[in-house]
């Protein structure tokens, strides 16, 4: 053992000493995969977002009507926009200007219910100081009240670059610089970062689609807000250059999103509801202490049924994908279930026999974008891939399921059919699972007999050359003990089975596996049936039905062949009798 290794577990030599306190942005840079999920390209690009977010909030706010995006040669992003701008006067508190507040103090900025965002995707204040701590240099431009102010960071450290790019000379400095005028009436905000690779992995990089991509979805879902992408990073070639504005909201992003052609419209679902939330909050004397507070929920709904097979369902809180879903999805899909089964059961295309249909035949063909607005929403975690808030459910639940419910009832002639169709096709969903479900449970119930164990009733044969072998099927165990007294058992095999077994050709492939006598021959003659049967891998090169003669009805003398007394043996009937005995006949 070290001398290392014992200081770490001796007791006696852990003290108060060994104990650690990260302040301000420094706990970022040792942990950053906490706050961005990873170090690699899709934590670079989350941080990308981090600033993009802010400035959509402005647009979610109506401040803000354009986005510019450059990717930069030298590995840089920046983000521009024409809204607010950041408030650069001093916080009364620290000192620091706005400015500087946000970027470099956790859980700082104006989205904690202080009234200057109702609905927002940054939340927990952290956003663009991560951006800060992890970035080699960071470059803020902010106009308003007519002047351009300034500040740059190192590392999250205020200050002023000589020159151009992060390794220009720097000069550790607080406070923003006022660098030109403007008109008044112009405002908005500038920002331009350089990811430190100290942090990132070199082969980090932004990819061009994932941001077209995003960028496009964000133009969905903030009708009239322009967002444009530049890339410079190709050299010898110019910039790729690509702008975003949609004026029709989700429906057009749903619309854009199915990959079928429409069995029903897009269907848009819009509705609200309010719900109670306990949050902390400062008092006269600056404590923080609980309190009840009101909180209004949007829900914003488009969907659309398809002739195809594939289910697309998008969610959004505050215009930030929940790729994993969350409390609105669920309370979504619930809503779903539940009113499309009333409706069937209804309609008389489900009988109350029937299983009711499950989410995946509700969804299949179906391409929906469910959204909703909240202030303050739960998320889990920072990256903000699951919404939290238990409330969302019940509300998105009862607005879907009443505008489904009115959809599916219209009276209206051209609603009413396209309901009609809807409704069918998810029947024909349902049934098609029962079927594949059947036709697994039917090929694996196949499997385990061809695999399984000789039945212990076969009287098997010790040859295995096909060319001798042969297979006796027999009536019972009566006829297999007589058979046994006559066969060779060097090349003859003997199978009982009872004498009356199932009618094959009226029966599916299901019920026929399931019966005991049928699934016998299968296992014994190992050639396996219907589409999968290999005559090759047959056990036997002869199959042989062993059964009791078929008797013939005489019309005059005696009752038939076996007897010349008048009556048969075996028979119950007399000679001439009408029917004819069924015995004699051979009927069973």
């Amino acid at each position: 053992m070290t001398a290392l290794t014992a200081a770490v577990h001796d007791p006696e030599d852990y003290s108060a000493r060994h104990l650690s306190v990260l302040e301000g942005l420094e706990a970022v840079r040792k942990r950053p995969g906490m706050y961005i999920g990873s170090t690699d390209s899709r934590g670079l690009t989350h941080c990308m977002w981090e600033i993009i977010d802010n400035s959509v909030d402005e647009a979610l706010g109506g401040f803000c009507t354009r986005i510019d995006v450059t990717l930069h040669t030298d590995g840089s992003v920046s983000v521009s926009d024409d809204g607010r701008g950041i408030p650069v006067d001093a916080e009364p508190k620290s000192g620091l200007s706005g400015v500087e507040l946000v970027m470099t103090k956790l859980h700082a900025g104006g989205k904690f219910g202080s009234g200057s965002y109702t609905a927002s995707g940054g939340l927990h204040g952290v956003g663009a100081s991560v951006v800060n701590a992890l970035s080699s240099r960071l470059d803020v431009e902010v106009d308003r009240q007519g002047r351009t102010h300034a500040i740059s960071f190192r590392r999250g450290i205020a200050g002023r670059f000589a020159g151009a790019g992060p390794d220009a000379e720097f000069t550790p400095v607080s406070g923003l610089e006022q660098v030109r005028k403007v008109a008044a009436k112009i405002t908005g905000t500038r920002i331009r970062f350089w990811p430190d690779m100290q942090i990132f992995l070199k082969e980090a990089e932004i990819a061009r689609e994932s941001l077209l991509d995003r960028a496009r979805q964000t133009a969905f879902l903030v009708p009239g807000l322009t967002i444009a992408v530049r890339d410079e990073r190709a050299e010898g070639e110019p910039a790729y250059t690509e702008e975003f504005r949609f004026d029709g909201g989700i429906g057009e992003f749903c619309t854009f999103l199915a990959p079928d052609e429409a069995v029903s419209d897009v269907l848009r679902i819009q509705g609200s509801g309010t719900f109670t939330e306990t949050v902390p909050v400062l008092d006269d004397a600056g404590h923080m202490v609980p309190a009840d507070v009101e909180r209004r929920l949007d829900v914003d709904v488009a969907l659309r049924w398809g002739t195809g097979y594939d289910t697309t369902v998008r969610s959004f809180v505050n215009v930030i994908a929940t790729p994993k879903g969350g409390t609105h999805l669920t309370g979504f899909e619930r809503a779903l279930v539940r009113v499309v089964n009333d409706q069937l059961r209804a309609t008389k295309l489900l009988r109350n026999s029937d299983d009711p249909v499950t989410k995946d035949d509700t969804q299949e063909g179906l391409t929906a974008v469910v959204t909703v607005r909240l202030p303050e929403p739960q998320f889990e975690g920072q990256t903000k891939e699951i919404l939290g808030t238990s409330a969302a459910s019940r509300i998105v639940s009862q607005v879907v399921g009443r505008e489904l419910r009115d959809f599916l009832t219209s009276t209206k002639k051209t609603d009413k059919a396209k309901a009609r169709t809807v409704l069918e096709k998810v029947v024909g969903a349902a049934k098609a699972r029962l079927a594949a479900r059947q036709q697994r449970e039917t090929q694996r119930r196949k499997n385990a007999l061809e695999n399984s164990a000789l039945p212990a009733k076969l009287v098997d044969c010790r040859s295995e050359g096909l060319d001798r072998s042969e297979l006796f099927i027999v009536e019972g165990d009566s006829a297999l003990g007589t058979a046994k007294l006559a066969r060779d058992s060097e090349f003859q095999a003997l199978l009982p089975i009872r004498g009356k077994i199932l009618n094959v050709q009226k029966s599916s492939v299901s019920d026929m596996l399931k019966n005991a006598e049928c699934a016998a021959i299968l296992q014994v003659v190992g050639a396996g049936s219907g589409r999968t049967f290999d005559i090759d891998a047959a056990r036997y090169g002869r199959i042989i039905l062993m059964a009791d003669a078929t008797w013939t009805v005489r019309t005059s003398g005696a009752c038939c062949s076996r007897s010349s007394t008048g009556t048969c043996g075996r028979c119950w009937r007399r000679a001439g009798s009408t029917p004819p005995c069924r015995r004699c006949t051979g009927s069973s």
